[in-house]
């Protein structure tokens, strides 16, 4: 329901200018965060969320000017921009090739995630710091497939996280997208097929895991039941391969 809703208001924007079309959907991403996520609406700084805003608007030009560019093209900033799903604190886009995720978080991100290339790559990252406990950022990202995503693909990179010393608390297909062209980005080389990780939101981590952390104090970290199912089978596959 909420993603036809979501869907549909952007759909009814005003597509008769690219002018137009750009001061409705920022203003919608402005209502709709408030809307959404009760963080600290009283006390954000409208300074600084006009900054965050004017920064975004501004964003989205340069990368549809460049592709415009790129490929020849005159594309209409309504067909370039296009809602594609929304999380709890995100709003996700397609834009051109790649994907635009407005995410409004808590605390700026403690993990590099780009450090994991089971992690897709993030092309360009920017947070805006709108309140003293609530942060705007900015992401671009290749757009993946995000179909056919089996369990045993969602566990191959939580083992992965997880033999690096960290808790996916989100392991599910719908936070996985599989590569659809090969990609060399930061030295590290994706190729088409490959499963990758593309929920960026704040939670997807829930800290460094110590030997003392047993099973009942994952389960509690979490509110997908899978992590439970999942780090009880790791733990068997660790002690298989010790002996």
């Amino acid at each position: 329901m909420l993603e036809g809703k979501y869907e549909s208001r952007f759909e009814a924007l005003n597509k008769e200018s690219n002018e137009e079309y750009l001061s409705g959907f920022i203003k919608l991403v402005g209502d709709l965060f408030y809307e959404r996520v009760a963080f600290v609406k009283n006390s954000t700084n409208d300074d600084k969320r006009k900054e965050f805003y004017d920064y975004l608007k501004e964003y989205i030009m340069h990368l549809y000017n460049e592709y415009k560019e790129k490929t020849n093209s005159n594309i209409s900033l309504s067909d370039y921009l296009t809602y594609i799903s929304h999380g709890h604190t995100a709003l996700a886009f397609k834009i051109g090739n790649d994907v635009l995720k407005i995410t409004k978080t808590k605390g700026p991100y403690t993990l590099n995630k780009t450090t994991f290339s089971c992690y897709i790559p993030i092309f360009f990252e920017k947070s805006f710091e709108v309140s003293e406990s609530e942060y705007y950022t900015i992401q671009t990202c290749p757009y993946v497939n995000t179909e056919k995503v089996e369990e045993e693909d969602v566990y191959s990179l939580y083992r992965i996280i997880r033999s690096a010393g960290y808790i996916w608390n989100d392991p599910a297909p719908k936070n996985v997208g599989t590569i659809i062209e090969d990609i060399e980005y930061n030295g590290v080389s994706y190729k088409k097929g490959d499963h990758v990780i593309f929920d960026f939101e704040d939670f997807a981590y829930v800290g460094e895991v110590t030997s003392d952390i047993i099973l009942d104090e994952i389960a509690t970290m979490s509110y997908n039941p899978k992590v439970y199912t999942y780090e009880t089978r790791y733990i068997e596959e660790k002690k298989r391969e010790s002996r």
